[in-house]
């Protein structure tokens, strides 16, 4: 399986994780460049993730699929209840797997790829597992989950790594899997950084269930806001709030400081932005507090 920058005029079948917005954020990089090569896009999502995509491929054939059923409590991430959720989310994917295969009785396409949806392949068309964790940071009594999720990676035929080998932004997290596998770079939709900083934008990434949270957090630095990406009953009325990802886009190519949660999709933006990031991981949520853990070490160059 060769890198995605060298594949050409095939009918690409593409889903991904409805965990926040990140998975759909970064494959938008991917996806512009597959297209750019005379492929054919046909994306998987369910309405909010279409709306977006939408602006960015119109070109593109949409086919209706729900998203995980994810529970999120406003109190923050919590392995031990999501640990309840894995019976729910492993059928779940059982219908996911099946809904491929019916889709492809009807519909023929070259290779399958899956931003973190692992029921998300078929057995017999070529199936790409896109993810930056190889590896969950998991506690000891999540071995289990981790022993799941290699189960799933593995039956994929190829796994792209959402990380550069060399800088390794996300750390062990991205160490390769038992399959074939290869390091795609950092993926992100904006192009390199300019020398416009003007505006300072808390971004409400990552579950809605958490933008209380981070709100609560930078409460002191709302006044010095120009902008919020996305929207919430708790942002004073002067901020402009901003929906629209094309609006936010423009914004965000001029972001002298950016305030967010610490997901991966929004590190990799940050560094092709080159702004200041104010960040904190969501609280309980293992994989947030390592790539903060990360960043802190890498900006004290210690690693």
């Amino acid at each position: 399986m060769q890198a995605f920058t060298q594949i050409f005029n095939q009918r690409i079948f593409f889903g991904a994780m409805n965990w926040g917005m990140g998975h759909i954020s970064r494959s938008i990089d991917m996806l512009r460049q597959l297209e750019n090569q005379g492929n054919h896009l046909a994306i998987a999502c369910n309405a909010e993730q279409e709306q977006i995509m939408r602006s960015y491929f119109p070109e593109a054939e949409y086919l209706a699929l729900d998203g995980y059923p994810f529970y999120f409590s406003q109190k923050g991430f919590s392995s031990f209840h999501f640990l309840l959720q894995t019976p729910k989310l492993r059928q779940h994917i059982a219908l996911e797997k099946k809904w491929v295969r019916d889709i492809l009785k009807r519909k023929p396409f070259d290779l399958i790829l899956s931003d973190h949806r692992y029921g998300f392949r078929h057995e017999d068309i070529p199936s790409v597992f896109i993810t930056h964790q190889c590896e969950l940071p998991l506690p000891w009594y999540g071995q289990i989950i981790q022993r799941i999720h290699a189960s799933y990676l593995n039956a994929f035929d190829f796994c792209w790594i959402v990380d550069s080998e060399l800088e390794r932004f996300a750390g062990k997290l991205s160490s390769r899997p038992k399959i074939p596998s290869c390091y795609m770079g950092p993926l992100s939709r904006f192009e390199d950084a300019v020398q416009r900083k003007k505006w300072n934008i808390m971004v409400l990434n990552g579950p809605k269930a958490f933008h209380k949270l981070l709100i609560y957090h930078f409460k002191k630095e709302l006044s010095t806001l120009d902008y919020v990406i996305g929207r919430h009953p708790e942002i004073p009325a002067h901020i402009p709030q901003i929906v629209s990802w094309r609006e936010a886009d423009l914004l965000l190519s001029e972001a002298k400081c950016i305030y967010s949660f610490c997901g991966y999709s929004t590190m990799m933006d940050v560094s092709r932005l080159g702004c200041a990031w104010r960040t904190i991981p969501t609280p309980g949520q293992r994989e947030q507090e390592y790539l903060f853990q990360q960043k802190t070490l890498r900006e004290g160059g210690l690693i």
